[in-house]
């Protein structure tokens, strides 16, 4: 039996992965390299294969989720980031979903630029993306500024 605190941790995570779902699908086709991120993705957030692969044949409507904490937020953003590289293609669409989560989650749309740049050669090291995420809480009040 699924305690209530189990049941949120894995309606949690299953949202979290359909937001990277929607973000892969966004340019009309789900990318085999796509695909093996997400998989990663789902595993490092201790889902199993089959269901992840229950996400990706889902088609149901979906409402972007959004995140409470900061630090989940931050992490979502990674893995977005981490997806949109994923075929070696940054499509408009993908540029344009990353802006509307930058909205949600009340940053500035000028930190694409910022994002853009420090994926683009792969994902980043740990220490250069939690210094990022600090510049950004340490400034999301007053809108982010610069920080590479």
């Amino acid at each position: 039996m699924t305690s209530f605190f189990e049941h949120q941790k894995l309606s949690f995570r299953k949202n979290y992965l359909r937001n990277l779902i929607q973000l892969a699908s966004a340019d009309g086709h789900l990318d085999d390299s796509e695909r093996t991120v997400l998989l990663e993705i789902g595993k490092q957030r201790n889902l199993k294969e089959w269901q992840v692969n229950e996400l990706l044949h889902d088609h149901s409507a979906f409402e972007v989720f959004i995140p409470d904490s900061f630090l989940n937020k931050m992490n979502l953003l990674f893995d977005l980031m981490r997806l949109i590289y994923a075929d070696g293609v940054v499509d408009e669409k993908e540029i344009v979903y990353i802006k509307n989560i930058l909205s949600a989650f009340n940053l500035s749309h000028d930190v694409v630029a910022e994002l853009l740049i420090m994926f683009q050669h792969g994902t980043p090291a740990m220490e250069e993306w939690r210094e990022f995420s600090d510049a950004l809480c340490y400034n999301a009040d007053k809108r982010p500024v610069t920080v590479l």
